[in-house]
């Protein structure tokens, strides 16, 4: 689909959860028109941790994140009246981004079934835990319930410790991309058909199908093997050196290596100056680098106490090795490679404070990267639409928010 064509393509988000929200802005990102619609109170994500609303310096750097460049129209959708003006608005949109519990659209008669029969173009992306159907379906989540209900935890963690799961929202992250792959997939097929569709994302079907776990599970799929946690970790196929696998401490902070199979040794060995290992009986093939992990551990570490990031960051480039220095977040934004790339953007807040933000992680070589701007201050957006989508009047507008409606 020609980037061009989502420009015009106008999204109403209805999401409150973090995928949804995160599907949402990448489509943003691809150049459509976003229209995040709040209830009176404001998205739950809005307010920082004092939970002051009247405080424009507590808004919350998630949401901040999750919604630059959306537009925002507040509207109290448990009203029949704010019911009848998100129906007009899905009549005149493309595409729905929501996370509510399966059937809940329906009551109240804005589920994609009853929308299509006056826009059969609409598109529907609902992002829900489990998907719309099936047992669990109306179950409530968190990262950790989808981490532990897709088997990642199974492997992660210390073998005599209780399971772990990723940092971060990972689950979620993953799924809102998929889910914003997936309706410009749906985009595209209108182009051709004229027809919209629902979409229907599981995040537990999509963690599951994450290919880090379908590695990870491996084991079990083609051999029946159970996928025990294990120390040293050893990767899916078995690929993995079980030495210099991990993160170590340096001379001025730490460091992380994944040297992928046997082939990295001379390698290893040449970067840090010890070539006779290459001979030495104890080192010299897999199975005796493993049954002497510590001992190649402890020659690997006095190299790199005497050794800044940079400098081992240099060593390991030279040498082909797969490596990382673990940066500080105010090093990020001063790291090289985004410096040159103009990768962070400074953007005004409505308080008058200046936010680094991030960029668009993707470039077309024929398309003008487009400015980031931060998220819009909750319903700064509702009489312009209104006015432009729905043709409402001032004097119409008014009376809404009179009413408490908008």
């Amino acid at each position: 689909m020609p980037f061009g064509a989502l420009e015009k393509t106008i999204v109403l988000d209805l999401s409150n959860r973090l995928a949804s929200s995160f599907c949402a802005k990448t489509l943003g990102l691809y150049g459509c028109e976003v229209i995040k619609v709040e209830p009176p109170g404001g998205d739950p994500l809005r307010w920082g941790p004092t939970g002051d609303k009247d405080n424009h310096n507590n808004i919350s750097p998630l949401f901040i994140h999750l919604n630059a460049g959306k537009k925002s129209i507040t509207l109290d959708v448990d009203t029949t009246q704010g019911q009848k003006i998100l129906a007009d608005l899905m009549l005149v949109s493309d595409v729905v981004i929501e996370n509510q519990k399966p059937g809940s659209l329906d009551k109240i008669g804005l589920s994609y079934n009853q929308i299509k029969e006056s826009n059969p173009s609409i598109i529907f992306t609902s992002v829900t835990p489990y998907g719309q159907t099936g047992p669990y379906k109306d179950f409530e989540y968190d990262e950790l319930t989808l981490f532990a209900m897709t088997g990642a935890m199974n492997r992660e963690g210390l073998p005599d410790r209780e399971p772990l799961r990723y940092a971060g929202e990972i689950a979620q992250y993953f799924a809102g991309n998929a889910a914003a792959a997936a309706t410009t997939a749906a985009l595209f097929k209108r182009t051709l058909t004229g027809q919209g569709d629902w979409l229907d994302i599981s995040i537990q079907e999509c963690m599951v199908g994450h290919p880090h776990q379908i590695g990870r599970r491996a084991p079990y799929i083609y051999a029946g093997e159970p996928d025990l946690r294990s120390q040293p970790r050893t990767s899916a196929s078995g690929a993995r050196e079980p030495y210099a696998v991990g993160t170590f401490r340096c001379k001025d902070g730490y460091f992380s290596f994944l040297p992928l199979g046997p082939r990295m040794w001379p390698n290893i060995a040449k970067m840090i100056s010890r070539e006779d290992l290459m001979v030495n009986p104890k080192y010299n093939d897999t199975l005796k680098r493993s049954e002497n992990r510590e001992d190649l551990e402890a020659i690997f570490q006095s190299w790199l106490d005497e050794r800044t990031r940079e400098e081992i960051f240099q060593a390991v480039q030279k040498a082909g090795v797969p490596g990382s220095p673990i940066l500080q977040p105010e090093e990020v934004h001063k790291n090289k490679q985004f410096i040159a790339r103009d990768f962070f953007q400074n953007v005004d807040l409505p308080n008058g404070n200046n936010l680094r933000m991030t960029g668009d992680p993707f470039r077309f070589s024929n398309v003008p990267q487009s400015p980031i701007t931060t998220a819009p201050e909750q319903g700064q957006d509702t009489k312009v639409i209104l006015q432009q989508l729905l043709k409402l009047t001032s004097p119409e507008i008014d009376i809404l928010k009179t009413e408490n409606i908008i």
